[in-house]
């Protein structure tokens, strides 16, 4: 199996998963706003989807907020699914008061 390595980009706003041949493998977006950090954008190159890329993706994001003491509002709905069903993200899930928008 293909070796992935995470990098965490905070000057671009997101991680990559790469492969050891620097393939890219996957990424996770996010925006800095002032209450918190929107992840907004988490895509698994299709050759490595099976791989747990895009979960350890949001594990990898979640721990860099835990260390900046900042919270994730979710927007992508992949990032959305997996901080709003797993309670091990609840220290980290930013919870609007303001109603979604349609």
């Amino acid at each position: 199996m293909t070796e992935i390595h995470y990098i965490l980009e905070p000057d671009d706003h997101r991680i990559l998963a790469n492969t050891d041949e620097e393939q890219k493998a996957g990424e996770i977006n996010y925006v800095i706003k002032d209450e918190y950090w929107e992840a907004n954008h988490t895509w698994v190159n299709p050759e490595f989807r099976g791989y747990n890329i895009a979960r350890t993706l949001v594990d990898k994001l979640a721990d860099a907020a835990r260390a900046a003491n900042v919270r994730i509002l979710p927007t992508c709905s992949y990032a959305k699914h997996v901080l709003e069903k797993d309670p091990a993200f609840e220290d980290v899930l930013f919870k609007s008061e303001q109603p979604e928008e349609d």
